[in-house]
C-alpha cells in the first residue's frame, strides 16, 4: 500500500537489471587463431622459471629496491607539489 509512492530500492533495481542482462547477453567465444596469437605474444614463463626467480635473493632485492625507489619518488613529488600549491591555503 505504501509501496506505490516509494521508488524501488537499489537492490531491487540491481537485481532487475542483472536478470535482464543475463537474458540479453550471451557468451561469445573468441576465434582460435586470436587466442593462439595472444598466447604466443604473452609468453608466460614456465612455473619452474618463476619459482627460481622468486627464490633468487638478488631478484627479490631488486624488486624491493625498485618498489622503495618508486615510493620515494612519489613522496618527493607529492611534497614538492604541496610546498608549491598547498602552503598558500594554510597561511
Amino acid at each position: 500500500m505504501f509501496r506505490r509512492n516509494q521508488p524501488p530500492s537499489s537492490a531491487e533495481t540491481f537485481t532487475d537489471l542483472e536478470s535482464r542482462l543475463a537474458g540479453t547477453l550471451k557468451r561469445v567465444a573468441p576465434p582460435r587463431g586470436f587466442v593462439q596469437r595472444l598466447r604466443d605474444r604473452v609468453r608466460l614463463p614456465e612455473p619452474r622459471v618463476l619459482a627460481q626467480r622468486v627464490a633468487s635473493w638478488k631478484f627479490f632485492f631488486a624488486v624491493v629496491g625498485g618498489v622503495m625507489s618508486g615510493m620515494v619518488l612519489i613522496l618527493t613529488v607529492a611534497r614538492a607539489l604541496f610546498h608549491l600549491f598547498g602552503r598558500r591555503q594554510f597561511q
